[in-house]
């Protein structure tokens, strides 16, 4: 059914064989993923975008294997480029906040929007592996590695031996690891709220993609694994939940600014003649924090770019502000242009 959807009988409104157009500039930027939008499946394919968010690990498998049969009927040497395709999905039609996932949505594909605030650097990550028999020297596999939890091999079917067992690093395919920390947006924190967390698992060509500060919407399957920590502390089997990401989109400030509406614009502009806009852009830093008015102050100076200066056109100096937060402990100041200076509200209200 994907194979049929994807290449040979959608069409969009102006005639065009959508997603074999997109295979096709693929493979000439010699990348590993398309996008597929969810809106075209539902509207094609019912039975797939019935199953796909309810059962995502199961059904992206089949359609990268699908994808994958597709693009080599294609292009027949592609694998010589990369030995995985993967289908991104798009258009989720349902948005959910970082804060209202619950059991219901465990293994289930979602959609929710959120900042960058850490990444980790890109690792490798074992895929397929290989063990080589210590004793015999038997190659043992290929075992698929989960996300969960460590694939080793029981025996030796040559030896029957119970080890020991090396990774044998020549057959061993690996992929690119990135683990992310998004947060909820300033906008959509609940009056009074603390910005709520999650963390966010980018594979294969995903990595790399966004940095710390990024506006980020994410499309993955919102899964779980076991927190030896958290079981330690709550005395009871819990479990940790993260993010997969299937597929992320990075909204810069452009967008921003596109997405800005006359009455927005105009507010804005109204906002600039207003004599006392200094105090009411520091009254709205952390408005349910009381006090701190200096601490407020500077972090309200730390979001606006200083006047750069360029003497003689000889040398520019950079226009940034640079601020040093002195006080209690208490005052988290190490935390707090992460977290506290997020607005629950604007400014204007």
């Amino acid at each position: 059914y994907l194979a049929d959807f994807q290449c040979c009988t959608f069409v969009d409104e102006r005639g065009m064989y959508t997603y074999r157009d997109r295979i096709r500039r693929m493979c000439e930027q010699n990348k590993s993923s398309f996008v597929v939008s969810y809106t075209d499946l539902a509207n094609k394919e019912h039975v797939l975008a019935y199953f796909l968010p309810e059962a995502p690990f199961q059904m992206l498998e089949i359609f990268d294997k699908v994808a994958k049969d597709m693009v080599l009927s294609i292009f027949p040497t592609y694998e010589r480029v990369t030995t995985e395709i993967h289908v991104r999905i798009s258009e989720l039609p349902l948005i959910e906040e970082l804060r209202t996932f619950r059991k219901l949505h465990l293994n289930q594909l979602v959609r929710t929007l959120g900042v960058v605030t850490a990444t980790t650097g890109v690792l490798p990550q074992l895929s397929v592996i290989k063990y080589d028999c210590v004793k015999c020297g038997y190659v043992l596999g290929p075992f698929v590695q989960s996300q969960n939890t460590e694939v080793k091999p029981g025996s030796c079917p040559e030896c029957q031996s119970a080890g020991p067992f090396s990774i044998n690093m020549e057959q061993t395919l690996y992929r690119n690891y990135q683990k992310i920390t998004l947060q909820e947006s300033p906008g959509r924190i609940p009056a009074g709220r603390i910005p709520r967390s999650k963390d966010v698992i980018l594979l294969a060509d995903l990595c790399d993609l966004c940095k710390p500060g990024d506006e980020l919407e994410v499309t993955g399957i919102y899964t779980n694994n076991s927190d030896g920590s958290l079981n330690t502390e709550q005395g009871f089997p819990v479990f940790a939940t993260v993010i997969i990401a299937n597929h992320i989109v990075v909204k810069d400030s452009k967008q921003v600014v596109q997405s800005l509406t006359d009455e927005d614009i105009a507010t804005i502009q109204k906002l600039s003649k207003d004599p006392r806009i200094a105090e009411r852009i520091i009254a709205s830093m952390a408005p349910s924090i009381y006090g701190h008015d200096y601490i407020k102050r500077a972090l309200a100076l730390a979001l606006f770019g200083g006047e750069s200066k360029n003497p003689g056109d000889k040398h520019n100096v950079r226009g940034d502000i640079n601020l040093l937060i002195c006080g209690d402990p208490g005052t988290t100041k190490h935390k707090q242009k992460e977290a506290d200076c997020h607005r629950t509200e604007p400014f204007w209200s």
